[in-house]
């Protein structure tokens, strides 16, 4: 004897085991939030990783950036020294600030990258050019800023 799909049918096995579909619903809806909260929360990591990371540098480039154009006097013995184009203190600061800004949601990496330009353009007359000091100070500021933006905007 065949059986006939009726609705009647239908609604009195959906009615049979409506707890075992909700449970499946729930189920299935808890592990996709749980899922898409533990990928937001590793992004929210990774880039508050980076934005404190970036302030720390951001904070010692300034600094010197500001012994290399106010005390004018070098001392060949002072970690601080030499920003020429052949130096490695100001560049690996540049450079490392640069590579960890690409962590960082928009504008940080372009902003990054116009704070390296400035660097480039400017670290030959730091010692000596106020312009070149202001132009790279407001970079690291503008920089900055952002950075502390993007730490307010994360949940």
């Amino acid at each position: 004897m065949e059986k006939k799909l009726t609705w009647n049918w239908v609604w009195a096995q959906f009615r049979a085991n409506i707890v075992a579909i909700v449970s499946v619903i729930v189920a299935l809806s808890g592990l996709a939030y749980n899922t898409w909260r533990n990928e937001k929360t590793e992004i929210n990591r990774n880039v508050r990783v980076a934005a404190f990371e970036t302030l720390k540098n951001l904070g010692e480039a300034q600094i010197v950036v500001e012994y290399v154009h106010f005390k004018k006097a070098r001392n060949l013995n002072d970690p601080l020294l030499a920003l020429g184009r052949d130096s490695l203190q100001g560049w690996s600061r540049m450079i490392y600030i640069r590579d960890l800004a690409q962590v960082l949601p928009p504008p940080g990496p372009a902003e990054a990258d116009l704070l390296f330009a400035a660097w480039r353009d400017n670290v030959d007359a730091l010692e000596s050019n106020k312009d070149a000091m202001i132009k790279i100070t407001d970079e690291i500021q503008r920089l900055r800023l952002t950075t502390l933006d993007i730490l307010g905007e994360l949940r």
